[in-house]
């Protein structure tokens, strides 16, 4: 597995993922959050769409895997959150009027279809767990996948951490892969703990966590494989 993730992800956690490439800071995002990677790159099934600042990095380090450059990412909000979009399954949750356009494009080549949310921070907000269910500490995306067939557990952020804010998102805390949620730190800082691990291990998957690190939001890590 390699992951693309910020150079602030803790080394408990980096080591555990065979290779990684660490992505530069975005240098037109506020410093608070300029190193998440979910506000600069999307993933589309083995497909990255990226801001323009990390587009000649991620083509000549990842060969094998295509790049398409999309749109700027800029603070302030609404225009930090072109990338912020949860891809479940067939459905793209977002803030549409401000995700970036190629995303948007590349979503419908592949006849995925859009779900307007209100909360712009989609990604931040969401667990992917698998096509059919999610983790969500989002109300208005609770709504919307319920209504879209997707089964919800709706969670809490307190015990997310992210410096500057009084809380990260729990999305923002975690990998999804095909046998295993990973979680950046100690899921157990969560008081919704035992109820995410519980959904999680009933979709047949596998909780990893990092006990002597704080959960943190680092912007949702990309896994390839």
């Amino acid at each position: 597995m390699i992951i693309l993730t910020s150079q602030k992800i803790p080394g408990s956690v980096l080591s555990y993922f065979e290779r990684s490439v660490l992505l530069p800071d975005n240098p037109r995002l506020d410093p608070k959050v300029s190193f998440h990677t979910d506000l600069s790159i999307f993933s589309l099934g083995d497909t990255l769409i990226c801001a323009p600042y990390l587009f000649d990095l991620l083509s000549n380090r990842l060969i094998n895997v295509p790049v398409i450059c999309g749109c700027e990412s800029y603070s302030p909000y609404p225009y930090e959150i072109a990338y912020n979009a949860a891809l479940v399954g067939k459905k793209l949750f977002c803030k549409k009027d401000h995700t970036c356009k190629t995303i948007l494009e590349e979503c419908e080549k592949q006849s995925i279809s859009c779900v307007n949310v209100q909360q712009g921070y989609a990604k931040c907000s969401t667990v992917a767990v698998d096509d059919r269910s999610i983790i969500t500490s989002d109300r208005s995306i609770q709504k919307a996948a319920e209504k879209e067939g997707i089964e919800t557990l709706f969670v809490s952020n307190e015990g997310v951490f992210l410096d500057g804010y009084p809380n990260g998102f729990i999305g923002g805390a975690s990998i999804v892969t095909d046998k295993e949620v990973i979680f950046i730190g100690n899921i157990f800082c969560s008081p919704d703990a035992r109820k995410i691990i519980d959904f999680i291990e009933m979709k047949g998957k596998k909780v990893v966590s990092f006990p002597e690190e704080k959960l943190y939001d680092i912007g949702s890590p990309i896994v390839l494989f």
